[in-house]
């Protein structure tokens, strides 16, 4: 028996709303992705950095040629968002685009997403040459203490 996956498309929405002396800030943005078949949303734990120099890495995917364990097609990314689901302790959020790494810091309670799939990392007087996220890893801010994460990622 074969089976049929009906395409869908995600839809993301942000809204800002802040308001400071009786005015009004803010603003709603919408996204749509089409033509999408896959998803995979997990909670799951990042080990503490390790202390001392050492430096743990948890891998949370990787993107390549194929589907596979852990692993999406790059060529079908359209979105991926992680969320730090703890209370006190930061993220340090690292991808990799096949030559360079990026580091983000994702607050306890925060997220960070990520809209497109090219990135880069280079100095000001650089040129920039986006290249595909490859791998996304994560460690907690802790020397000592690991956090829980939810992420989700969506391909065509």
């Amino acid at each position: 028996m074969a089976s049929r996956i009906e395409l869908s498309t995600l839809s993301v929405q942000i809204t800002e709303s802040y308001e400071l002396n009786g005015v009004n800030y803010g603003n709603t943005m919408t996204k749509s992705y089409a033509s999408n078949g896959q998803v995979s949303q997990r909670v799951m734990n990042i080990a503490a950095y390790g202390g001392g120099g050492t430096h743990v890495w948890t891998d949370i995917l990787a993107l390549g040629t194929a589907d596979g364990q852990g692993q999406v097609k790059k060529t079908d990314y359209k979105y991926f968002r992680i969320t730090n689901l703890d209370d006190t302790t930061q993220l340090n959020l690292r991808i990799y685009n096949g030559a360079d790494y990026l580091m983000f810091e994702v607050g306890a309670g925060s997220s960070a997403l990520f809209m497109e799939p090219g990135v880069d990392a280079t100095t000001a007087s650089a040129n920039v040459t986006f290249a595909d996220i490859q791998q996304v890893s994560a460690q907690a801010a802790s020397s000592t203490g690991s956090v829980d994460v939810e992420f989700v990622v969506v391909t065509a």
